[in-house]
């Protein structure tokens, strides 16, 4: 029974397959044969039931005048037709005659009903359905038909469609979040350097009314107003271009460390100048050798920069009354570490383990318009690009740490 049973599911599957022209050259085929084998029983019944009523009439009495001509009976007296026999008689003969073209009509119309059902109704409704689906936006489905007819090729079709357009909305998404990382984070990058901006200027006016602020010194201070105010410029400019955070350009100079410690230090200058919290700064005093030397590195400073510029932004936030800032290079790594400590309550651990993705917020309630919780990841990111990293933790003295490493090359990358 095993083998007859897998024979009729082959039979059906390959009946399921045909094409909708084969199907319907069969359905007819079939249909032809269902109404030659009912019309030919139909009219044999009907002609024995004739010959059964024929047989019962009395000729003499009943059939009137009989005339043979050619072997043929004629009645000239068709009053035997109004009784019950002939009523009988003249309905089976009309019926014998016609029962062909009444079985090829009402077939027709069974056979079609057949097909819808068979063919027809199933591939339609899940298209249907699909369709209502992707009205309301819904792609989170499958469009599964079995048959390799023209309806299984149009809803395999359909399911190419829904992936596609899964595809594509999946990447509008990635887009519109790459979009809104960036625009927080261009919106997070401008501020930092904004509070150094008017840590300057609190300098100036409050120093240079009392006198106690040389011409020198003037002068210095608005060179790095104006150097920050360069740097702002481009910054904007270069944003304008970028889609994505891994589009932001790396783009190092060849520069010093003492370069670059000093413009570390000329931002704590400044940061220091505004809030009751003081910021402490001290180099590497192991390197000062190589210092001496003015070997130079491949740095994107303005990278290292935002960086610095965003954690202690955070820092300060969050700070009671101090913060610590250490640069340290690390010469058998050749990595650049920089090191910002805080007297603050630290991390949580929510934070420990969340505090570096994407927007994330443990107070949502808190400062919701000024804090988009994506300075940590972007900075984490910033630093891949300088082929270091960035680390949280919290110190054993109390506090929060924050750790950002950059690789320090002598070689250019391009080359």
């Amino acid at each position: 029974m095993d083998w007859v049973n897998e024979k009729v599911e082959q039979l059906l599957a390959w009946v399921r397959n045909l094409s909708f022209r084969k199907a319907m050259i069969a359905y007819i085929l079939l249909l032809s044969v269902v109404v030659f084998g009912m019309s030919y029983i139909t009219m044999s019944l009907c002609w024995h039931w004739e010959t059964m009523i024929w047989t019962g009439v009395d000729a003499t009495e009943n059939l009137g005048e009989v005339i043979a001509d050619n072997g043929m009976s004629w009645f000239r007296n068709y009053d035997f037709l109004m009784n019950s026999d002939g009523l009988a008689l003249r309905t089976l003969d009309t019926f014998r005659v016609w029962c062909p073209f009444i079985y090829a009509f009402v077939g027709m119309i069974v056979t079609i009903c057949i097909f819808y059902q068979k063919r027809l109704r199933r591939p339609l409704f899940i298209l249907q359905d699909s369709m209502e689906k992707i009205r309301r936006n819904d792609l989170d489905f499958q469009i599964r038909y079995e048959s390799k007819d023209e309806m299984g090729q149009l809803c395999n079709s359909f399911e190419e469609m829904r992936r596609e357009l899964l595809l594509g909305k999946e990447e509008m998404w990635k887009l519109i979040e790459r979009q809104k990382e960036l625009n927080a984070a261009f919106a997070h990058d401008l501020r930092t350097p904004l509070t150094v901006l008017k840590g300057y200027t609190d300098f100036l006016a409050r120093y240079i009314p009392e006198g106690k602020v040389s011409q020198e010194k003037m002068l210095d201070t608005l060179a790095l107003m104006s150097d920050h105010l360069r740097r702002l410029e481009e910054y904007s400019y270069t944003m304008k271009g970028v889609r994505s955070l891994e589009e932001v350009p790396f783009a190092p100079e060849q520069m010093g460390l003492k370069s670059l410690r000093r413009r570390i230090s000329e931002v704590v200058f400044a940061l220091n100048q505004i809030g009751d919290v003081l910021i402490q700064y001290t180099g590497d005093e192991g390197e000062s050798k190589e210092e001496s030397e003015e070997r130079l590195y491949w740095i994107d400073d303005n990278l290292v920069m935002e960086v610095l510029e965003n954690v202690l932004s955070n820092a300060i936030r969050y700070a009671r009354t101090r913060i610590e800032v250490s640069s340290d290079y690390h010469v058998e790594v050749g990595d650049l570490v920089l090191t910002i400590r805080d007297d603050g309550a630290g991390f949580s651990g929510e934070q420990l383990q969340k505090a570096l993705k994407p927007y994330y917020k443990e107070y949502k309630g808190e400062a919701s318009d000024e804090h988009f919780g994506i300075g940590l990841h972007i900075r984490r990111e910033l630093c891949k690009k300088h082929g270091g990293t960035l680390n949280i933790a919290n110190s054993i003295r109390g506090g929060a740490v924050v750790t950002a490493s950059f690789f320090l090359s002598q070689e250019s990358r391009d080359s």
